[in-house]
Formats: structure tokens, C-alpha cells, sequence
């Protein structure tokens, strides 16, 4: 595959976090002595959170480009808050789990049978379980925060990368330049660091869109069943569960959010395989 082509499914990826981040600034309203004809072109209200009640699921139109919800809520201006939650959330537990994964990976390939039968089996505990049995479980628990999903959703993800990184390690850590570096007294730690985990990691970064991917899912499962950020905070779970008293009166409520997890799981998909697939 072309870098060219991985450049561009990788730019479509980073389109979710740009909007993210730039949500103050897409979701703002203009103020409300504005020339008719200027405010009709406004997209949406500032706050995500204002209730309107008298507005209460009123279809797309002029003001409300994608309608309101079952409280009067701005669609689209939601739709943008939320992906503060759903897309960082994401983006915070695909980088733990990147961490700590490369890391044990690195440790297990490198530092003997012991190390390596460890991490196997830690690896294998975390991957017998569904990640959503265990992430559910540990939100049941926790105080609810987006930091709180993150660092759960990391703890279940980490396993894949570990494999990688560790399948990479075994192999390096026969190599000349690896042995020559512990017959010259380096530190296991340093021969982890500076001599394995640098070569070992292309596959772990390979396979980050999928993660990326599965972490946003995992977190719309937490907040569509309530165990996610608390509310009345944005995200794309937690649109899908409100909006699933008017699933049939108000298709305005499901789509977006629906639709944006879709095409951020398939972006994160398209952009591993053209990681992969130049390698």
C-alpha cells in the first residue's frame, strides 16, 4: 500500500480527535441580538447541556441542524461535546494499553522464562474474560469519571500488544547487537529499553487504530448502560440511551451518534490495515 494511502486514512482517523477538541468552538451560537438572518445560519447551541423543554424533539431544521432530543437538548451540539468523552476516552485507554502492553511485551521476550511464563499468564487470565464483563465490573465499583473508563479500559486492552511486542522480543533478543549488549554489562532494563523494545514495536503500532477502535466502543457500552461518565456529561453511549424511548418517533436522536460510532470503528479499521499492510 502506498504511504500516500495510509497518510489519508490516517488523516480521516485524526478527523474525530480534531473535532473533539474543537468542540467549544464548532458548537457555538451566535448571541441572541443577531440579525435574523445571521443567526439562522448559527449551528447549534453553546451548551450541551441546556434543556429546553418547550423545543423537546423537534426535527432538524434551520436552527437545530440535527433536531433536538427528549429534554430539548441541541443534537449536533451534543453529538460534538460527546465526542470529548467517546473519542478521548478512547484515545487515553489505546495509549495505556500501547504502554503497558509494549512494555510487558518487551520484558517477557527478553528477561527469561520466568518473566515471560508471568506475563503469559496474566495475559491469558485478562483475554479469558469478555472486556466489557471486566471494564463493566470495575466501573460498578469505581467512582464514575472519564479518567476512571480510560485506565479500565486500558487494563483489559493492553494483552494484544503484548503478544506483539513479545513475539518481536523473543526474536531480537538473539541477536547479535542484544547479546553483545549483555556481554558488555548493560543493565536488564537497559537491554530492554534501548536494544529491544525500539525494534520490537512496530507491530504493537501497527495495531493501534484497532485499539483506538475498541476502546471508543467499550466506552459508548459503559455510558449506554449507565456506567460511564456521570450525567448530564455528552457522549455517544449515552445519547444512544436516551434516545431509546423515541427510537421510532425521533430517528434524529439515534442516528448521529450511531453513525459517528460507525464511522470512527471503521476508520480506526481501514487505517490498521493500511498500517499493516506497509509494514
Amino acid at each position: 500500500m502506498t504511504r500516500g494511502r495510509v497518510q489519508r486514512r490516517l488523516l480521516v482517523l485524526a478527523l474525530f480527535p480534531a473535532l473533539a477538541l474543537l468542540a467549544p468552538l464548532l458548537a457555538r451560537a451566535l448571541p441572541a441580538d443577531a440579525p435574523q438572518a445571521i443567526r439562522a445560519l448559527t449551528p447549534v447551541p453553546f451548551d450541551p447541556d441546556a434543556t429546553d423543554l418547550a423545543t423537546r424533539l423537534r426535527p432538524p431544521d434551520g436552527t437545530h441542524l440535527l433536531g433536538t432530543d427528549d429534554l430539548g437538548r441541541d443534537v449536533l451540539s451534543r453529538l460534538l461535546h460527546g465526542a470529548r468523552v467517546s473519542v478521548l476516552v478512547g484515545l487515553a485507554a489505546a495509549a495505556l494499553a500501547f504502554a503497558a502492553g509494549t512494555l510487558l511485551g518487551a520484558a517477557a521476550g527478553t528477561l527469561g522464562p520466568g518473566v515471560d511464563r508471568a506475563v503469559l499468564v496474566v495475559t491469558g487470565v485478562v483475554q479469558a474474560f469478555p472486556a466489557l464483563v471486566l471494564v463493566a465490573a470495575g466501573a460498578a465499583m469505581a467512582p464514575p469519571s472519564r479518567w476512571t473508563a480510560a485506565l479500565l479500559i486500558a487494563l483489559t486492552a493492553w494483552p494484544e500488544a503484548a503478544r506483539l511486542v513479545r513475539a518481536e522480543a523473543l526474536r531480537l533478543s538473539a541477536s547479535p547487537y542484544v547479546e553483545a549488549a549483555r556481554a558488555a554489562g548493560a543493565s536488564p532494563a537497559r537491554v530492554v529499553l534501548r536494544h529491544v523494545l525500539p525494534g520490537a514495536i512496530a507491530p504493537a503500532i501497527a495495531s493501534l487504530p484497532y485499539v483506538v477502535g475498541g476502546a471508543v466502543l467499550l466506552e459508548a457500552s459503559l455510558s449506554f448502560l449507565g456506567l460511564g461518565v456521570p450525567p448530564p456529561t455528552a457522549s455517544w453511549g449515552r445519547a444512544l440511551a436516551d434516545a431509546r424511548e423515541s427510537l421510532t418517533s425521533a430517528w434524529w436522536c439515534v442516528l448521529p451518534p450511531a453513525a459517528a460510532l460507525f464511522l470512527l470503528v471503521l476508520s480506526a479499521r481501514k487505517a490498521g490495515e493500511a498500517l499493516s499492510e506497509s509494514r
